[in-house]
């Protein structure tokens, strides 16, 4: 069990140190926890556990297949906040003790080129800073119970990155972000490891889950920039009804870089079975940091799924909000049994 307990102890002394890079957020995956406004690190019981929480696995269903997609983007109307978007595709199955994935991220961010001042700095509009990020994952999930109530798992992953920046002209963010896929990219593999904890009290279930533990960093071409996965802690508790109805709170243990500034989310949700075949999420999430360019970005989520035949559950979701809160949408197919 020690391969599991250390890194996950050295995850939890370093989670609250900041990194500078490119943060790849929990919320980027997963269409069921986007539907409950990413307040899912306690409730994580299926495949998408093996990217949310590992420990999870241990309360999970018998056997779980996720086939999953999910795109979101962030496109303020002000130049000067920023950009960005991303997308995740995932297949995952996973069992309570062991689980495998592999998902796509395409991490994407466009900030202004900043002028220095006597006073200080002004962004120079036009003229922008444009990084791209694709990481491939491949993982194996292991996890060990631990008595009645206490579960630790970690998802020990090979990385591919694709890193790519360069400078690109002009003011409108979409378009900015279209271009970004022309940018050159360099790839190299490097290793990775998530781990997490989860503890079941009765109805309240509560976990703490790391990612990205041994920060890698992908260079550009160039190789004078690196892009680096930053380090991410996130604890959860959620309340679990026996009438099928899921109550979650979720928070950020840490502060991380984002498109818009500095990021440290909260967020709260819902799941409730409404009919037999019918499930329904909504949720909220906001950023604690609101001294930043895009505020605290508020953003709203709703989602459900619909039990289509034997174990086959499909999903969807879309949140919403602010202007420089993300705009994005889900779908997922999953066998669960």
């Amino acid at each position: 069990m020690r391969w599991i307990v250390r890194p996950l102890v050295a995850a939890a002394l370093v989670a609250f140190t900041p990194a500078a890079g490119l943060a790849q957020s929990f919320e980027t995956l997963g269409t069921r926890a986007a539907g409950m406004g990413g307040a899912f690190v306690g409730v994580a019981d299926d495949a998408s556990a093996v990217y949310w929480n590992p420990a999870g696995l241990a309360k999970g269903s018998y056997f779980s297949l996720l086939l999953d997609w999910k795109s979101d983007k962030t496109a303020p109307d002000d130049p000067v906040v920023g950009a960005g978007s991303t997308s995740a595709g995932v297949i995952a199955l996973s069992m309570p003790a062991f689980g495998l994935s592999y998902y796509r991220l395409r991490d994407t961010a466009v900030r202004p080129t900043l002028i220095a001042l006597s006073g200080g700095t002004r962004p120079a509009l036009g003229d922008n800073n444009v990084t791209s990020l694709i990481t491939h994952h491949i993982g194996a999930t292991l996890v060990q119970s631990i008595g009645n109530y206490l579960a630790v798992g970690a998802t020990p992953k090979l990385v591919r990155g694709i890193a790519a920046s360069g400078v690109l002209l002009g003011a409108d963010a979409d378009d900015l972000l279209d271009r970004a896929s022309d940018l050159i990219g360099r790839a190299s593999n490097k290793f990775d490891i998530d781990a997490g904890v989860m503890a079941i009290l009765g109805k309240v279930h509560a976990g703490v889950t790391v990612r990205n533990i041994t920060e890698p960093e992908f260079e550009t071409v160039d190789e004078t920039r690196s892009l680096r996965l930053q380090r991410r802690g996130r604890a959860g508790v959620a309340l679990v009804s026996p009438a099928g109805i899921t109550v979650a709170f979720d928070a950020d243990l840490n502060k991380t870089s984002g498109p818009h500034g500095d990021v440290r989310n909260i967020a709260v949700g819902g799941e409730a079975h409404l009919l037999r075949r019918v499930f329904a999420r909504a949720g909220f999430n906001v950023n604690t940091i609101g001294d930043q360019p895009g505020g605290r970005a508020p953003a709203g989520s709703v989602g459900g799924s619909f039990l289509a035949f034997g174990s086959v559950l499909l999903d969807g979701q879309f949140t919403t909000g602010s202007d420089a809160a993300s705009q994005s949408w889900g779908v997922a197919a999953r066998i669960v049994y």
